[in-house]
């Protein structure tokens, strides 16, 4: 959850015209959540007879990092109060997750209570709990992270209309699928039935079957924009870097942005340098003078981390099944390849101090472009 929460603060501060509110107390809730998240575990085994003083220590724990969570969410919504909030497709996926993850939160807060966990932890109560966390929080976060940071990766941005044909059917797919199973579970429906033979249920499991197949035309919409942007990708090319008006410094790099990212390296001031660097370009109508250029030396690509990832994963299914000669193999390989990389005798790659220049001018020109068809407010264009 705590990457999630950061794509979102991304969001909310990029598509409200705002800096993060409370940044400080943003922080500290996520330390927050991070120690305590290490002591709420046994709220998963409150009917396995740990005892009425553990169930408690956990369920206070469990309450406790609601409060953080808690934190992090009026965080957001004074980010955007006062701001001007621009509704495209990252930002719908934002206010999406703030409403489910509220909802799935607050459910959360009644299962930290032991009495009610041990009635409703083995219903589908439960598992309209944990989606609403889950799907609201990771898969939400992850579709507005892909949205909002697809221009920097690969130069042009997805069509805004399919990606909000997504937004609004994922979302209602969504609560007609998890909804009914919150009445499912407290009517008494248990998880992982085979079959049932109670009439009280039928009604809700058929709408959440509805919401299934509503999803599933989200996905559709989901291959069909990244399907169309990509037969489009010419209109809707990413020509000067920054298609969000963002506030941080990747969207001071052009897009996709060359192997040394930056030509020269940003001198930070405060929070957000790049937005103090936008204003002052639109304030004063010209850009920074060009800076002088010199050689950038860059290590080079190794296949290091693949090839002892996949010895890694072939020690960890030799330790499940204890085949103790394949995880010797795995771990001697593993290692090989870290002293093999140590050893090596394999200088930088050096880009050429000509070759910077002719990148960042290129990027340069493009952001005097758009300058010029954004005049200081009142001055005509």
């Amino acid at each position: 959850m705590l990457p999630a929460f950061g794509i979102f603060s991304e969001i909310f501060s990029t598509f409200s015209g705002k800096p993060l509110f409370g940044y400080r107390s943003m922080v500290m809730a996520t330390m927050a959540i991070c120690l305590i998240s290490f002591m709420v575990w046994l709220h998963h085994f409150f009917t396995m007879g740990a005892g009425a003083d553990v169930n408690a220590a956990f369920g206070i724990a469990t309450s406790l990092i609601a409060v953080a969570t808690g934190v992090k969410v009026y965080n957001w919504i004074f980010t955007m109060y006062g701001g001007t909030v621009r509704f495209e497709t990252p930002m719908l996926w934002a206010l999406g997750f703030l409403v489910t993850f509220v909802i799935g939160g607050m459910t959360g807060v009644l299962l930290a209570v032991p009495p009610a966990d041990f009635l409703l932890h083995n219903s589908l109560f439960l598992v309209a709990h944990f989606h609403n966390v889950i799907i609201g929080g990771v898969l939400f976060a992850g579709f507005a992270g892909i949205t909002f940071w697809f221009p920097k990766a690969f130069g042009f941005q997805l069509h805004e209309g399919w990606g909000k044909a997504v937004f609004w059917l994922g979302l209602s797919g969504f609560y007609v699928v998890f909804t009914p199973l919150y009445v499912a579970g407290l009517l008494g429906m248990t998880r992982r039935l085979q079959h049932y033979d109670v009439a009280a249920w039928r009604p809700w499991i058929l709408i959440a079957a509805a919401g299934i197949a509503i999803m599933a035309a989200g996905a559709a919409c989901q291959v069909i924009q990244l399907v169309t942007s990509i037969r489009h990708r010419q209109a809707l090319r990413d020509e000067i870097g920054d298609p969000w008006d963002g506030r941080s410094l990747e969207w001071a790099t052009s897009s996709p942005p060359p192997a040394f990212n930056f030509a020269v390296l940003p001198k930070v001031h405060g929070a957000e340098p790049y937005w103090q660097m936008k204003r002052r370009a639109i304030e004063t109508q010209q850009l920074s003078s060009e800076p002088d250029y010199e050689d950038i030396e860059l290590p080079r690509n190794s296949p290091t981390g693949f090839i002892t990832a996949f010895f890694s994963t072939v020690a960890g299914f030799a330790l499940v099944w204890h085949i103790w000669w394949l995880l010797g193999v795995g771990l001697v390989a593993a290692y090989a390849v870290f002293v093999w990389f140590a050893w090596r005798d394999v200088g930088h790659t050096t880009v050429p101090a000509a070759a910077v220049a002719r990148s960042d001018r290129q990027r340069r020109r493009a952001r005097a472009e758009w300058l010029a068809r954004h005049p200081q407010p009142g001055e005509p264009a």
